[in-house]
């Protein structure tokens, strides 16, 4: 990488896609636990619950593996910058209300200590990159699979593939 900056994206890049993809594991492998969750913050209605629960995870984990991989970085993070800034509002609601439950963010697990005030920090502490990764223009191609595909290795198999023929 010739710019520190596109460096500190790369970097940026990978951490959020890592901690998407980590937050989505448990709620794809007990979606029943996780609609307990969601329920639990009472904000949706409940005939919302399930299809909240089944599909939100699926989200965080595509937008994570597309972050990993760089490919379609910039709506990957714009979604999930827009996720943050939910889980934000939701957590700061019931907050207000004085409600404090397990966020189900990164575990299922009701012994999870974080209370909601550590959890709505911690999230806005990830908005704050995901808004940067959003807003800067890496110099350099980033993209691991486009790297990979047009590396002067692979274009020298292709000619070595088509000239066999």
């Amino acid at each position: 990488m010739k710019n520190k900056w596109d460096t500190i994206y790369l970097l940026l890049r990978l951490f959020m896609g890592l901690i998407f993809i980590w937050a989505s594991w448990d709620k794809l492998l007990d979606p029943v636990a996780f609609a307990r969750v969601v329920h639990n913050y009472q904000i949706i209605p409940s005939s919302m619950v399930n299809l909240v629960a089944i599909i939100l995870p699926w989200i965080e984990l595509t937008c994570g593996l597309l972050l990993v991989l760089g490919l379609l970085t910039k709506g990957s993070v714009f979604i999930i910058d827009s996720l943050l800034f939910i889980f934000i509002l939701a957590l700061g609601f019931n907050l207000y209300r004085g409600l404090d439950i397990s966020c189900g963010c990164f575990t299922l697990s009701h012994e999870a200590d974080n209370t909601m005030l550590h959890t709505l920090l911690r999230d806005v502490a990830l908005l704050i990159p995901g808004l940067w990764l959003l807003l800067y223009n890496p110099k350099t191609d980033l993209n691991f699979i486009k790297t990979l595909l047009y590396s002067k290795r692979c274009i020298n198999a292709g000619k070595f593939f088509s000239n066999s023929q």
